[in-house]
């Protein structure tokens, strides 16, 4: 009887050892799963791609074999990987390869580092750079003369920071043939010298095509090194689920080509550009290009091709958000790139075609015509799981903050911009929307209160990729520094575990992959980070000092601080 006993014992011990074997445990942390706020384990275990235990450090160890790889995790804390749900990585990869301005931060340096990079590069027939902080030149206007001075002989094509503003010298605007007598193209603006009426040497918006037009194209070779380096950068950041934020077809290419390969470090959403004046017809010329490629990129790992980009204005630093009232110092309210019926009539056949529609949208009149196509998009074709979403939502109505809720309508926000230490927002910004709207800027915390649904991108390389930075603004409203003081705007602040929320679950759902990544558990993608400090415990002016020591994407260490 003992012996049959101990039989019978032997046998439930078995089935109750695991049937998987680990090939990583991590143990010793406290591990934020995010199935529920605030959720913890110590443990977890990785066989392949997906995570197989959540639990004690005791009940991880029955996964080991001689094998498996442990790594103790000291106390650290692990999330999710996180989502950077609107980030430009090709084209952000490319100016960091050229002539980079970010970190320019004076009109001399500016200068100084364009007139270096066109004498090291005598060979190039095109001087471009990216990435000028437009608030250092007055009215974010600076002249085609202070660029000849430096760069006679060449044309220079010079970007803002924020996309949306180029500078150009003489040589660039006689090359594209622009004069006093070229008219304003549509969507767009030609800044003028107000007695001659001929071109200062700023570009707005649409007007940036009329020399950008001209500029040589990037090989494939440096678009794919540079696509690998961006990859690389949100990974050490902790990024492992992105949005492109707006692909042409070179670019869609290029990420085949990677997906292809196995050099995807990340999963990627890719939204093709649409031109949303055309109505319908600007629908359809998006669908063609992701019909061209759908089929190709169904077959590849980590990319999806289901998401189209629409610009719905410009921005407030160049008075081209379009706004319900005029600019506090001009007659205008900016540039709506569409009528509501070309709008309406763009995104109702892009919903139709079942395309996740991706919105530009600064202005409280931009957003308000984007809420308004959307809802009649629902209206006529039915309501289904869309997933379509606002990004940058720089300033919007009060009347319009339930409407995200009420439409299924994501809220894609940068939150580092929602600061007083940025001089967009101060020189910029405030003398142009005027006391009353300053206070509508940004609204996360009420855009939450109201029942959206919060994702969060960078907008890389318009501002910097790193998660930590935009989290500590979302959460002070201030910074990001050291310096404790009262928040601006508090009426918009969130919490950590909110913030926390929208860059793993949120940007999960946002990509249709909630049942693959965005928490923890058991039968998922081994996506995770371990960082060096506990977020949600750290005062909150520490935030942005936070750095991740590692990144795991589908099970894979990508990323490893030495």
């Amino acid at each position: 009887m003992p012996r049959l006993f101990c039989y019978i014992l032997t046998l439930l011990l078995l089935s109750c050892q695991p049937q998987e074997k680990a090939d990583l445990i991590l143990h010793g942390g406290q591990i934020y799963t995010m199935e529920t706020p605030g959720s913890t384990v110590s443990a977890l275990a990785i066989k392949g791609e997906r995570i197989i235990y959540t639990g004690s450090d005791e009940g991880v160890m029955v996964y080991k074999t001689d094998k498996t790889e442990v790594i103790d995790l000291e106390g650290r804390l692990v999330l999710p990987g996180f989502t950077d749900a609107h980030v430009h990585p090709l084209s952000a990869g490319l100016a960091r390869m050229g002539c980079d301005l970010s970190d320019m931060t004076n009109p001399d340096s500016v200068l100084q580092k364009i007139a270096q990079y066109a004498a090291a590069n005598p060979e190039k027939t095109w001087i471009r750079a990216d990435n000028f902080w437009l608030p250092l030149f007055d009215n974010g206007n600076p002249k085609k003369e202070t660029l000849d001075a430096i760069v006679p002989d060449r044309p220079v094509y010079v970007t803002s920071a924020d996309g949306h503003n180029a500078w150009v010298n003489s040589k660039a605007l006689e090359m594209a043939g622009l004069t006093a007598e070229t008219p304003d193209p549509a969507n767009g603006r030609i800044e003028r010298d107000t007695r001659t009426n001929a071109p200062t040497g700023t570009l707005r918006e649409s007007a940036m095509d009329l020399v950008s037009r001209l500029l040589p194209e990037p090989s494939a070779a440096d678009r794919k090194k540079a696509l690998l380096n961006s990859l690389q950068l949100a990974n050490s950041l902790g990024i492992t689920n992105l949005v492109e934020a707006s692909a042409s077809p070179e670019f869609v290419e290029t990420y085949l080509e990677l997906s292809q390969e196995g050099l995807l470090t990340a999963h990627v959403s890719v939204s093709v550009y649409a031109d949303v004046s055309q109505g319908e017809a600007g629908a359809k010329a998006a669908i063609a290009i992701i019909n061209q490629y759908k089929q190709a990129a169904r077959w590849k790992n980590d990319l999806r091709l289901d998401q189209v980009k629409l610009f719905m204005d410009g921005v407030v630093e160049g008075k081209t958000a379009a706004m319900l009232h005029p600019y506090a110092d001009e007659h205008h309210k900016g540039i709506a790139n569409a009528t509501p019926e070309a709008a309406k009539a763009c995104i109702a056949a892009l919903d139709q075609a079942g395309i996740q529609i991706h919105v530009h949208g600064i202005g409280d009149r931009g957003i308000r015509i984007t809420l308004d196509a959307l809802e009649q998009a629902r209206a006529s074709n039915g309501i289904r799981d869309a997933r379509h979403h606002i990004a940058h939502l720089h300033v919007i109505h009060p009347d319009d903050l339930p409407r995200f809720a009420e439409l299924g309508v994501l809220a894609n926000f940068q939150a580092l911009w929602a600061t007083l230490e940025d001089t967009y927002m101060t020189e910029m910004n405030f003398p142009f929307l005027g006391e009353e709207r300053i206070a509508w800027q940004y609204p996360i915390g009420s855009v939450h209160r109201a029942g959206g649904t919060l994702v969060f991108g960078s907008d890389w390389d318009v501002s910097t990729m790193n998660p930590f930075d935009a989290m500590q603004v979302a959460v002070t409203r201030r910074g990001p520094d050291s310096i404790p003081r009262e928040p601006w705007t508090p009426q918009h602040l969130v919490d950590v575990p909110t913030v926390v929320a929208g860059y793993t679950k949120g940007g999960a759902y946002l990509s249709f992959l909630e049942n693959e990544v965005g928490t923890l558990e058991p039968g998922k993608l081994a996506d995770l980070i371990v960082l060096d400090q506990h977020i949600f415990t750290i005062p909150k002016w520490q935030l942005y000092q936070t750095q991740v020591l590692m990144t795991l994407f589908r099970g894979k260490i990508v990323f490893k601080r030495l």
